[in-house]
């Protein structure tokens, strides 16, 4: 078992035990989308009602250093050490992105990851509020649209426009190859 899976196994077994709801996120999900990108934690979505019954429960399985701000708790083990982000997220928002959701083999572990518009859309927003974040974000949203033949007009637009701007959406579809081919909604 590689560093990322022996890490993820542990995490989902927390979360099982703690009854926890939760989204994989971040780099393995824009993977699994079909963009192989370099990522050197394990992102996790979800409603965390109760931080210190999550940090014991992650102390108890071997995270004994961790990190709390208001939207997220950094974890980690000594060994091996991949650092696993615990993202906070209101309730309302967490079931709506549940309803669309997909179960997902990532890391040889089955988890439940957003549908690839909604990962699309929280790539737009994080772009929206995070200056330093922005690189990466406009390159996942183009990688991921090449990849999966996206129609620009019809989904990143309006996706932009919602969880961003204009400015945005210009700035992704000014990186997209030309490509006949693009697949409509």
């Amino acid at each position: 078992m590689n560093p990322y899976q022996a890490t993820l196994v542990s995490v989902l077994e927390v979360l099982q035990e703690q009854k926890m709801d939760h989204l994989l996120v971040g780099g393995h999900v824009v993977t699994h989308y079909g963009y192989t990108r370099m990522t050197t934690d394990i992102d996790l979505m979800m409603v965390i009602p109760d931080v210190g019954a999550i940090v014991k429960a992650m102390r108890n399985a071997g995270f004994t250093s961790y990190s709390i701000s208001p939207l997220v708790i950094f974890f980690q083990k000594s060994e091996p050490s991949i650092r696993v982000d615990f993202l906070r997220i209101d309730m309302g928002t967490f079931t709506k992105l549940m309803r669309s959701a997909v179960t997902a083999n990532i890391l040889g572990c089955q988890v439940i990851i957003p549908s690839l518009t909604d990962l699309l859309a929280m790539k737009f927003f994080s772009y929206s509020q995070s200056p330093m974040r922005r690189f990466k974000d406009l390159d996942d949203i183009v990688c991921l649209s090449n990849a999966n033949k996206l129609n620009p007009e019809a989904i990143l637009r309006p996706l932009a426009l919602r969880f961003a701007d204009e400015e945005a959406y210009q700035r992704v579809y000014a990186m997209l190859p030309p490509n006949p081919e693009r697949n409509a909604p």
